[in-house]
């Protein structure tokens, strides 16, 4: 199952180099986030400020929440127009090596994405003294945030055969659960606040991105990308079930 499951990351990270849709949004992705940091750093350089990344990782859910979407919109939503989901789901590959080379592949394009803005810190370093700690759990949160984006994006993508409306769906999805926590304290008793935090992607990341990584963080996001994988797997085997 392991070389299925490579075999099918290769092709869909491929496919990502083939996809202007992908050099687009990876292009706004760098470009806008260059502008903010550059700017940050040219604003505040004069008022001693401290070498640090808060500014770029504070905004980076942000970012996800239109880059992760325009990432996974594709992944089934252009196999179900194209009419080759049919023809996927029948080769002898498991449904789940299917699911997870596709998810393995778009998470590995965003690494590199991300790996690009290493540029950021790399200049801070040259410009004064980096704490080194919370710069490497921002990559890492940012890395488990994209995944957890991602799983979601997957699953939302499998029930639409439209691009758009998955983009749409996601991005709406995605806004929900980063606003969890605020939209509650208008609804909810003070004391449901603190819970429902603990369900939002974003709250999780922020404490990796402060430099602690807890193991309940890592848990919190490999049971949020199993769920949504594991409902990407139910939607598919009902595809090939009915035909």
């Amino acid at each position: 199952m392991l070389s299925d499951i490579w075999v099918v990351t290769k092709r869909e990270f491929r496919s990502y180099f083939l996809s202007p849709i992908a050099y687009v949004v990876g292009a706004i992705f760098l470009f806008y986030g260059a502008y903010e940091f550059f700017q940050f750093i040219f604003l505040e350089a004069g008022r001693g400020a401290e070498a640090r990344m808060n500014m770029y990782f504070n905004q980076l859910p942000l970012y996800f929440l239109v880059l992760v979407p325009a990432l996974s919109m594709r992944l089934w939503s252009e196999e179900r127009k194209l009419g080759t989901l049919e023809l996927l789901l029948t080769f002898p590959v498991k449904t789940g090596a299917l699911i997870l080379g596709k998810f393995c592949g778009a998470l590995l394009f965003l690494a590199v994405l991300l790996g690009l803005t290493l540029l950021y810190p790399i200049t801070l370093a040259a410009l004064g003294n980096l704490d080194w700690g919370p710069v490497v759990g921002g990559y890492v949160g940012a890395l488990l945030l994209g995944a957890s984006y991602l799983a979601l994006g997957m699953f939302i993508s499998s029930l639409s055969r439209d691009q758009i409306i998955a983009l749409i769906v996601t991005v709406v999805a995605l806004m929900l659960m980063v606003r969890l926590p605020a939209l509650a304290a208008y609804f909810m008793p003070k004391s449901w606040i603190e819970p429902l935090m603990v369900l939002s992607p974003v709250t999780h990341f922020t404490s990796i991105a402060r430099g602690v990584i807890d193991f309940a963080d890592i848990v919190f996001y490999a049971a949020f990308v199993a769920l949504f994988l594991f409902l990407n797997s139910i939607v598919l085997e009902y595809r090939k079930w009915v035909g």
